[in-house]
């Protein structure tokens, strides 16, 4: 009779404690996409808590009505081109395919493009990484051009953004920036431009601002009531393409307001993270590559765009990120800061006066 081999204790317990799960065993366990049976409940949602529904063809703003903050922004028809905008909604795609799902426990896609703060636990400002092995020129080309087209919707819509909406949601953005001294979406290039395919021809835009650093693109994409602490105090988005049906769900709300927003294509939005909010559940069904996160819906429409967000690491991201030091330093020192030369930051963002829209007071 052989002897039974003996197992060394540590080991022991350190397979039965799982003390050194590989990173899939790590997602099945955090994971609640991979949880088949711990999934969150699905709820209802009850009309007639709501106190404003805003249409698919209504453009509006909501203020606190206690304290007059701003907490709601929604602009229809934003972007002036059809063609510029259908440009945007394949770019969005070729970002989904060639980008990994940053939110994998939610339905739908939220994908980062441009900078990002790395791991949590090592928190430092480098591009988003591609979902494959860049290993031949052609594959590098590729991420070459995803980038430069990314950089150029984005850089759209932000000056975009600039023009149309209230100067204390821009400047909330440029005040972080200018604070941590943070890069803005130059995808390593060391430039001040971006460019954009318009009407056939390559246009490369060299005085207008830079978008802010990350950029997300989504697809269908839904969360549970919620709120969050970010870098700052607004997010901002665009919805490039949205089904036309509003009642097959994906409505966003601002549940703190009882708001609910109908899906409209070309679309801007702004609100406050640390407000709660949410989208209701698209109708779907499982798609062509029968995996989480690529359902479709039954009427084949979709709702993509992008967002600009700026996590709450930030701070220690820049900390950690000596790659920017050594670049500013090969950089010309710059004019005498705004603030010393008495310049407002209506004046110094070169915003225009806050847009005229209706304007909704709600407690």
């Amino acid at each position: 009779m052989k002897a039974r081999k003996s197992i060394r204790p540590d080991l022991k317990y350190t397979k039965k404690l799982g003390l050194n799960w590989t990173p899939e065993e790590r997602d099945e366990y955090i994971n609640p996409r991979y949880n088949k049976d711990q999934r969150r409940a699905i709820i209802n949602l009850d009309k007639s808590r709501l106190r404003y529904v805003i249409k698919q063809d209504e453009s509006v703003m909501f203020r606190d009505a206690d304290t007059k903050e701003l907490v709601l922004v929604v602009l229809r028809n934003f972007i002036p081109d059809d063609n510029i905008r259908e440009t945007m909604i394949v770019i969005c795609g070729e970002i989904l395919k060639y980008r990994r799902d940053d939110r994998r426990e939610d339905p739908g896609m939220l994908v980062h493009f441009g900078y990002t703060c790395g791991s949590r636990h090592e928190p430092r400002i480098q591009m988003a990484a591609p979902n494959i092995r860049l290993d031949t020129h052609e594959k590098q080309e590729r991420e070459r051009l995803l980038n430069v087209k990314a950089q150029g919707m984005a850089g759209l819509l932000w000056n975009l953004m600039r023009s149309r909406l209230p100067p204390e949601i821009i400047a909330e953005y440029n005040d972080l920036i200018e604070k941590y001294d943070l890069p803005r979406m130059d995808m390593m290039r060391e430039d001040d431009t971006f460019s954009f395919k318009i009407d056939g021809k390559k246009v490369t835009f060299r005085d207008l601002e830079l978008p802010p650093p990350s950029g997300l693109s989504a697809i269908n994409y839904a969360r549970y009531t919620h709120k969050e602490i970010n870098g700052n105090n607004w997010i901002v988005a665009c919805t490039c393409k949205a089904p036309r049906n509003p009642n097959k769900g994906g409505n966003f709300y601002l549940a703190s307001y009882g708001i609910t927003m109908e899906p409209a294509s070309n679309t801007a939005s702004a609100w406050h993270p640390t407000d709660y909010h949410g989208t209701t559940l698209y109708e779907m069904t499982e798609g062509p590559e029968k995996r989480a996160g690529h359902e479709v819906r039954p009427d084949g429409e979709i709702n993509t765009g992008m967002v600009f967000e700026v996590s709450k690491v930030i701070k220690n991201a820049r900390y950690n990120s000596d790659w920017l030091n050594e670049r500013a330093r090969s950089k010309p020192s710059k004019p005498l800061g705004q603030t010393a030369a008495g310049i407002n930051k209506q004046t110094r963002y070169g915003l225009r006066p806050r847009t005229s829209r209706r304007i909704i007071y709600l407690a």
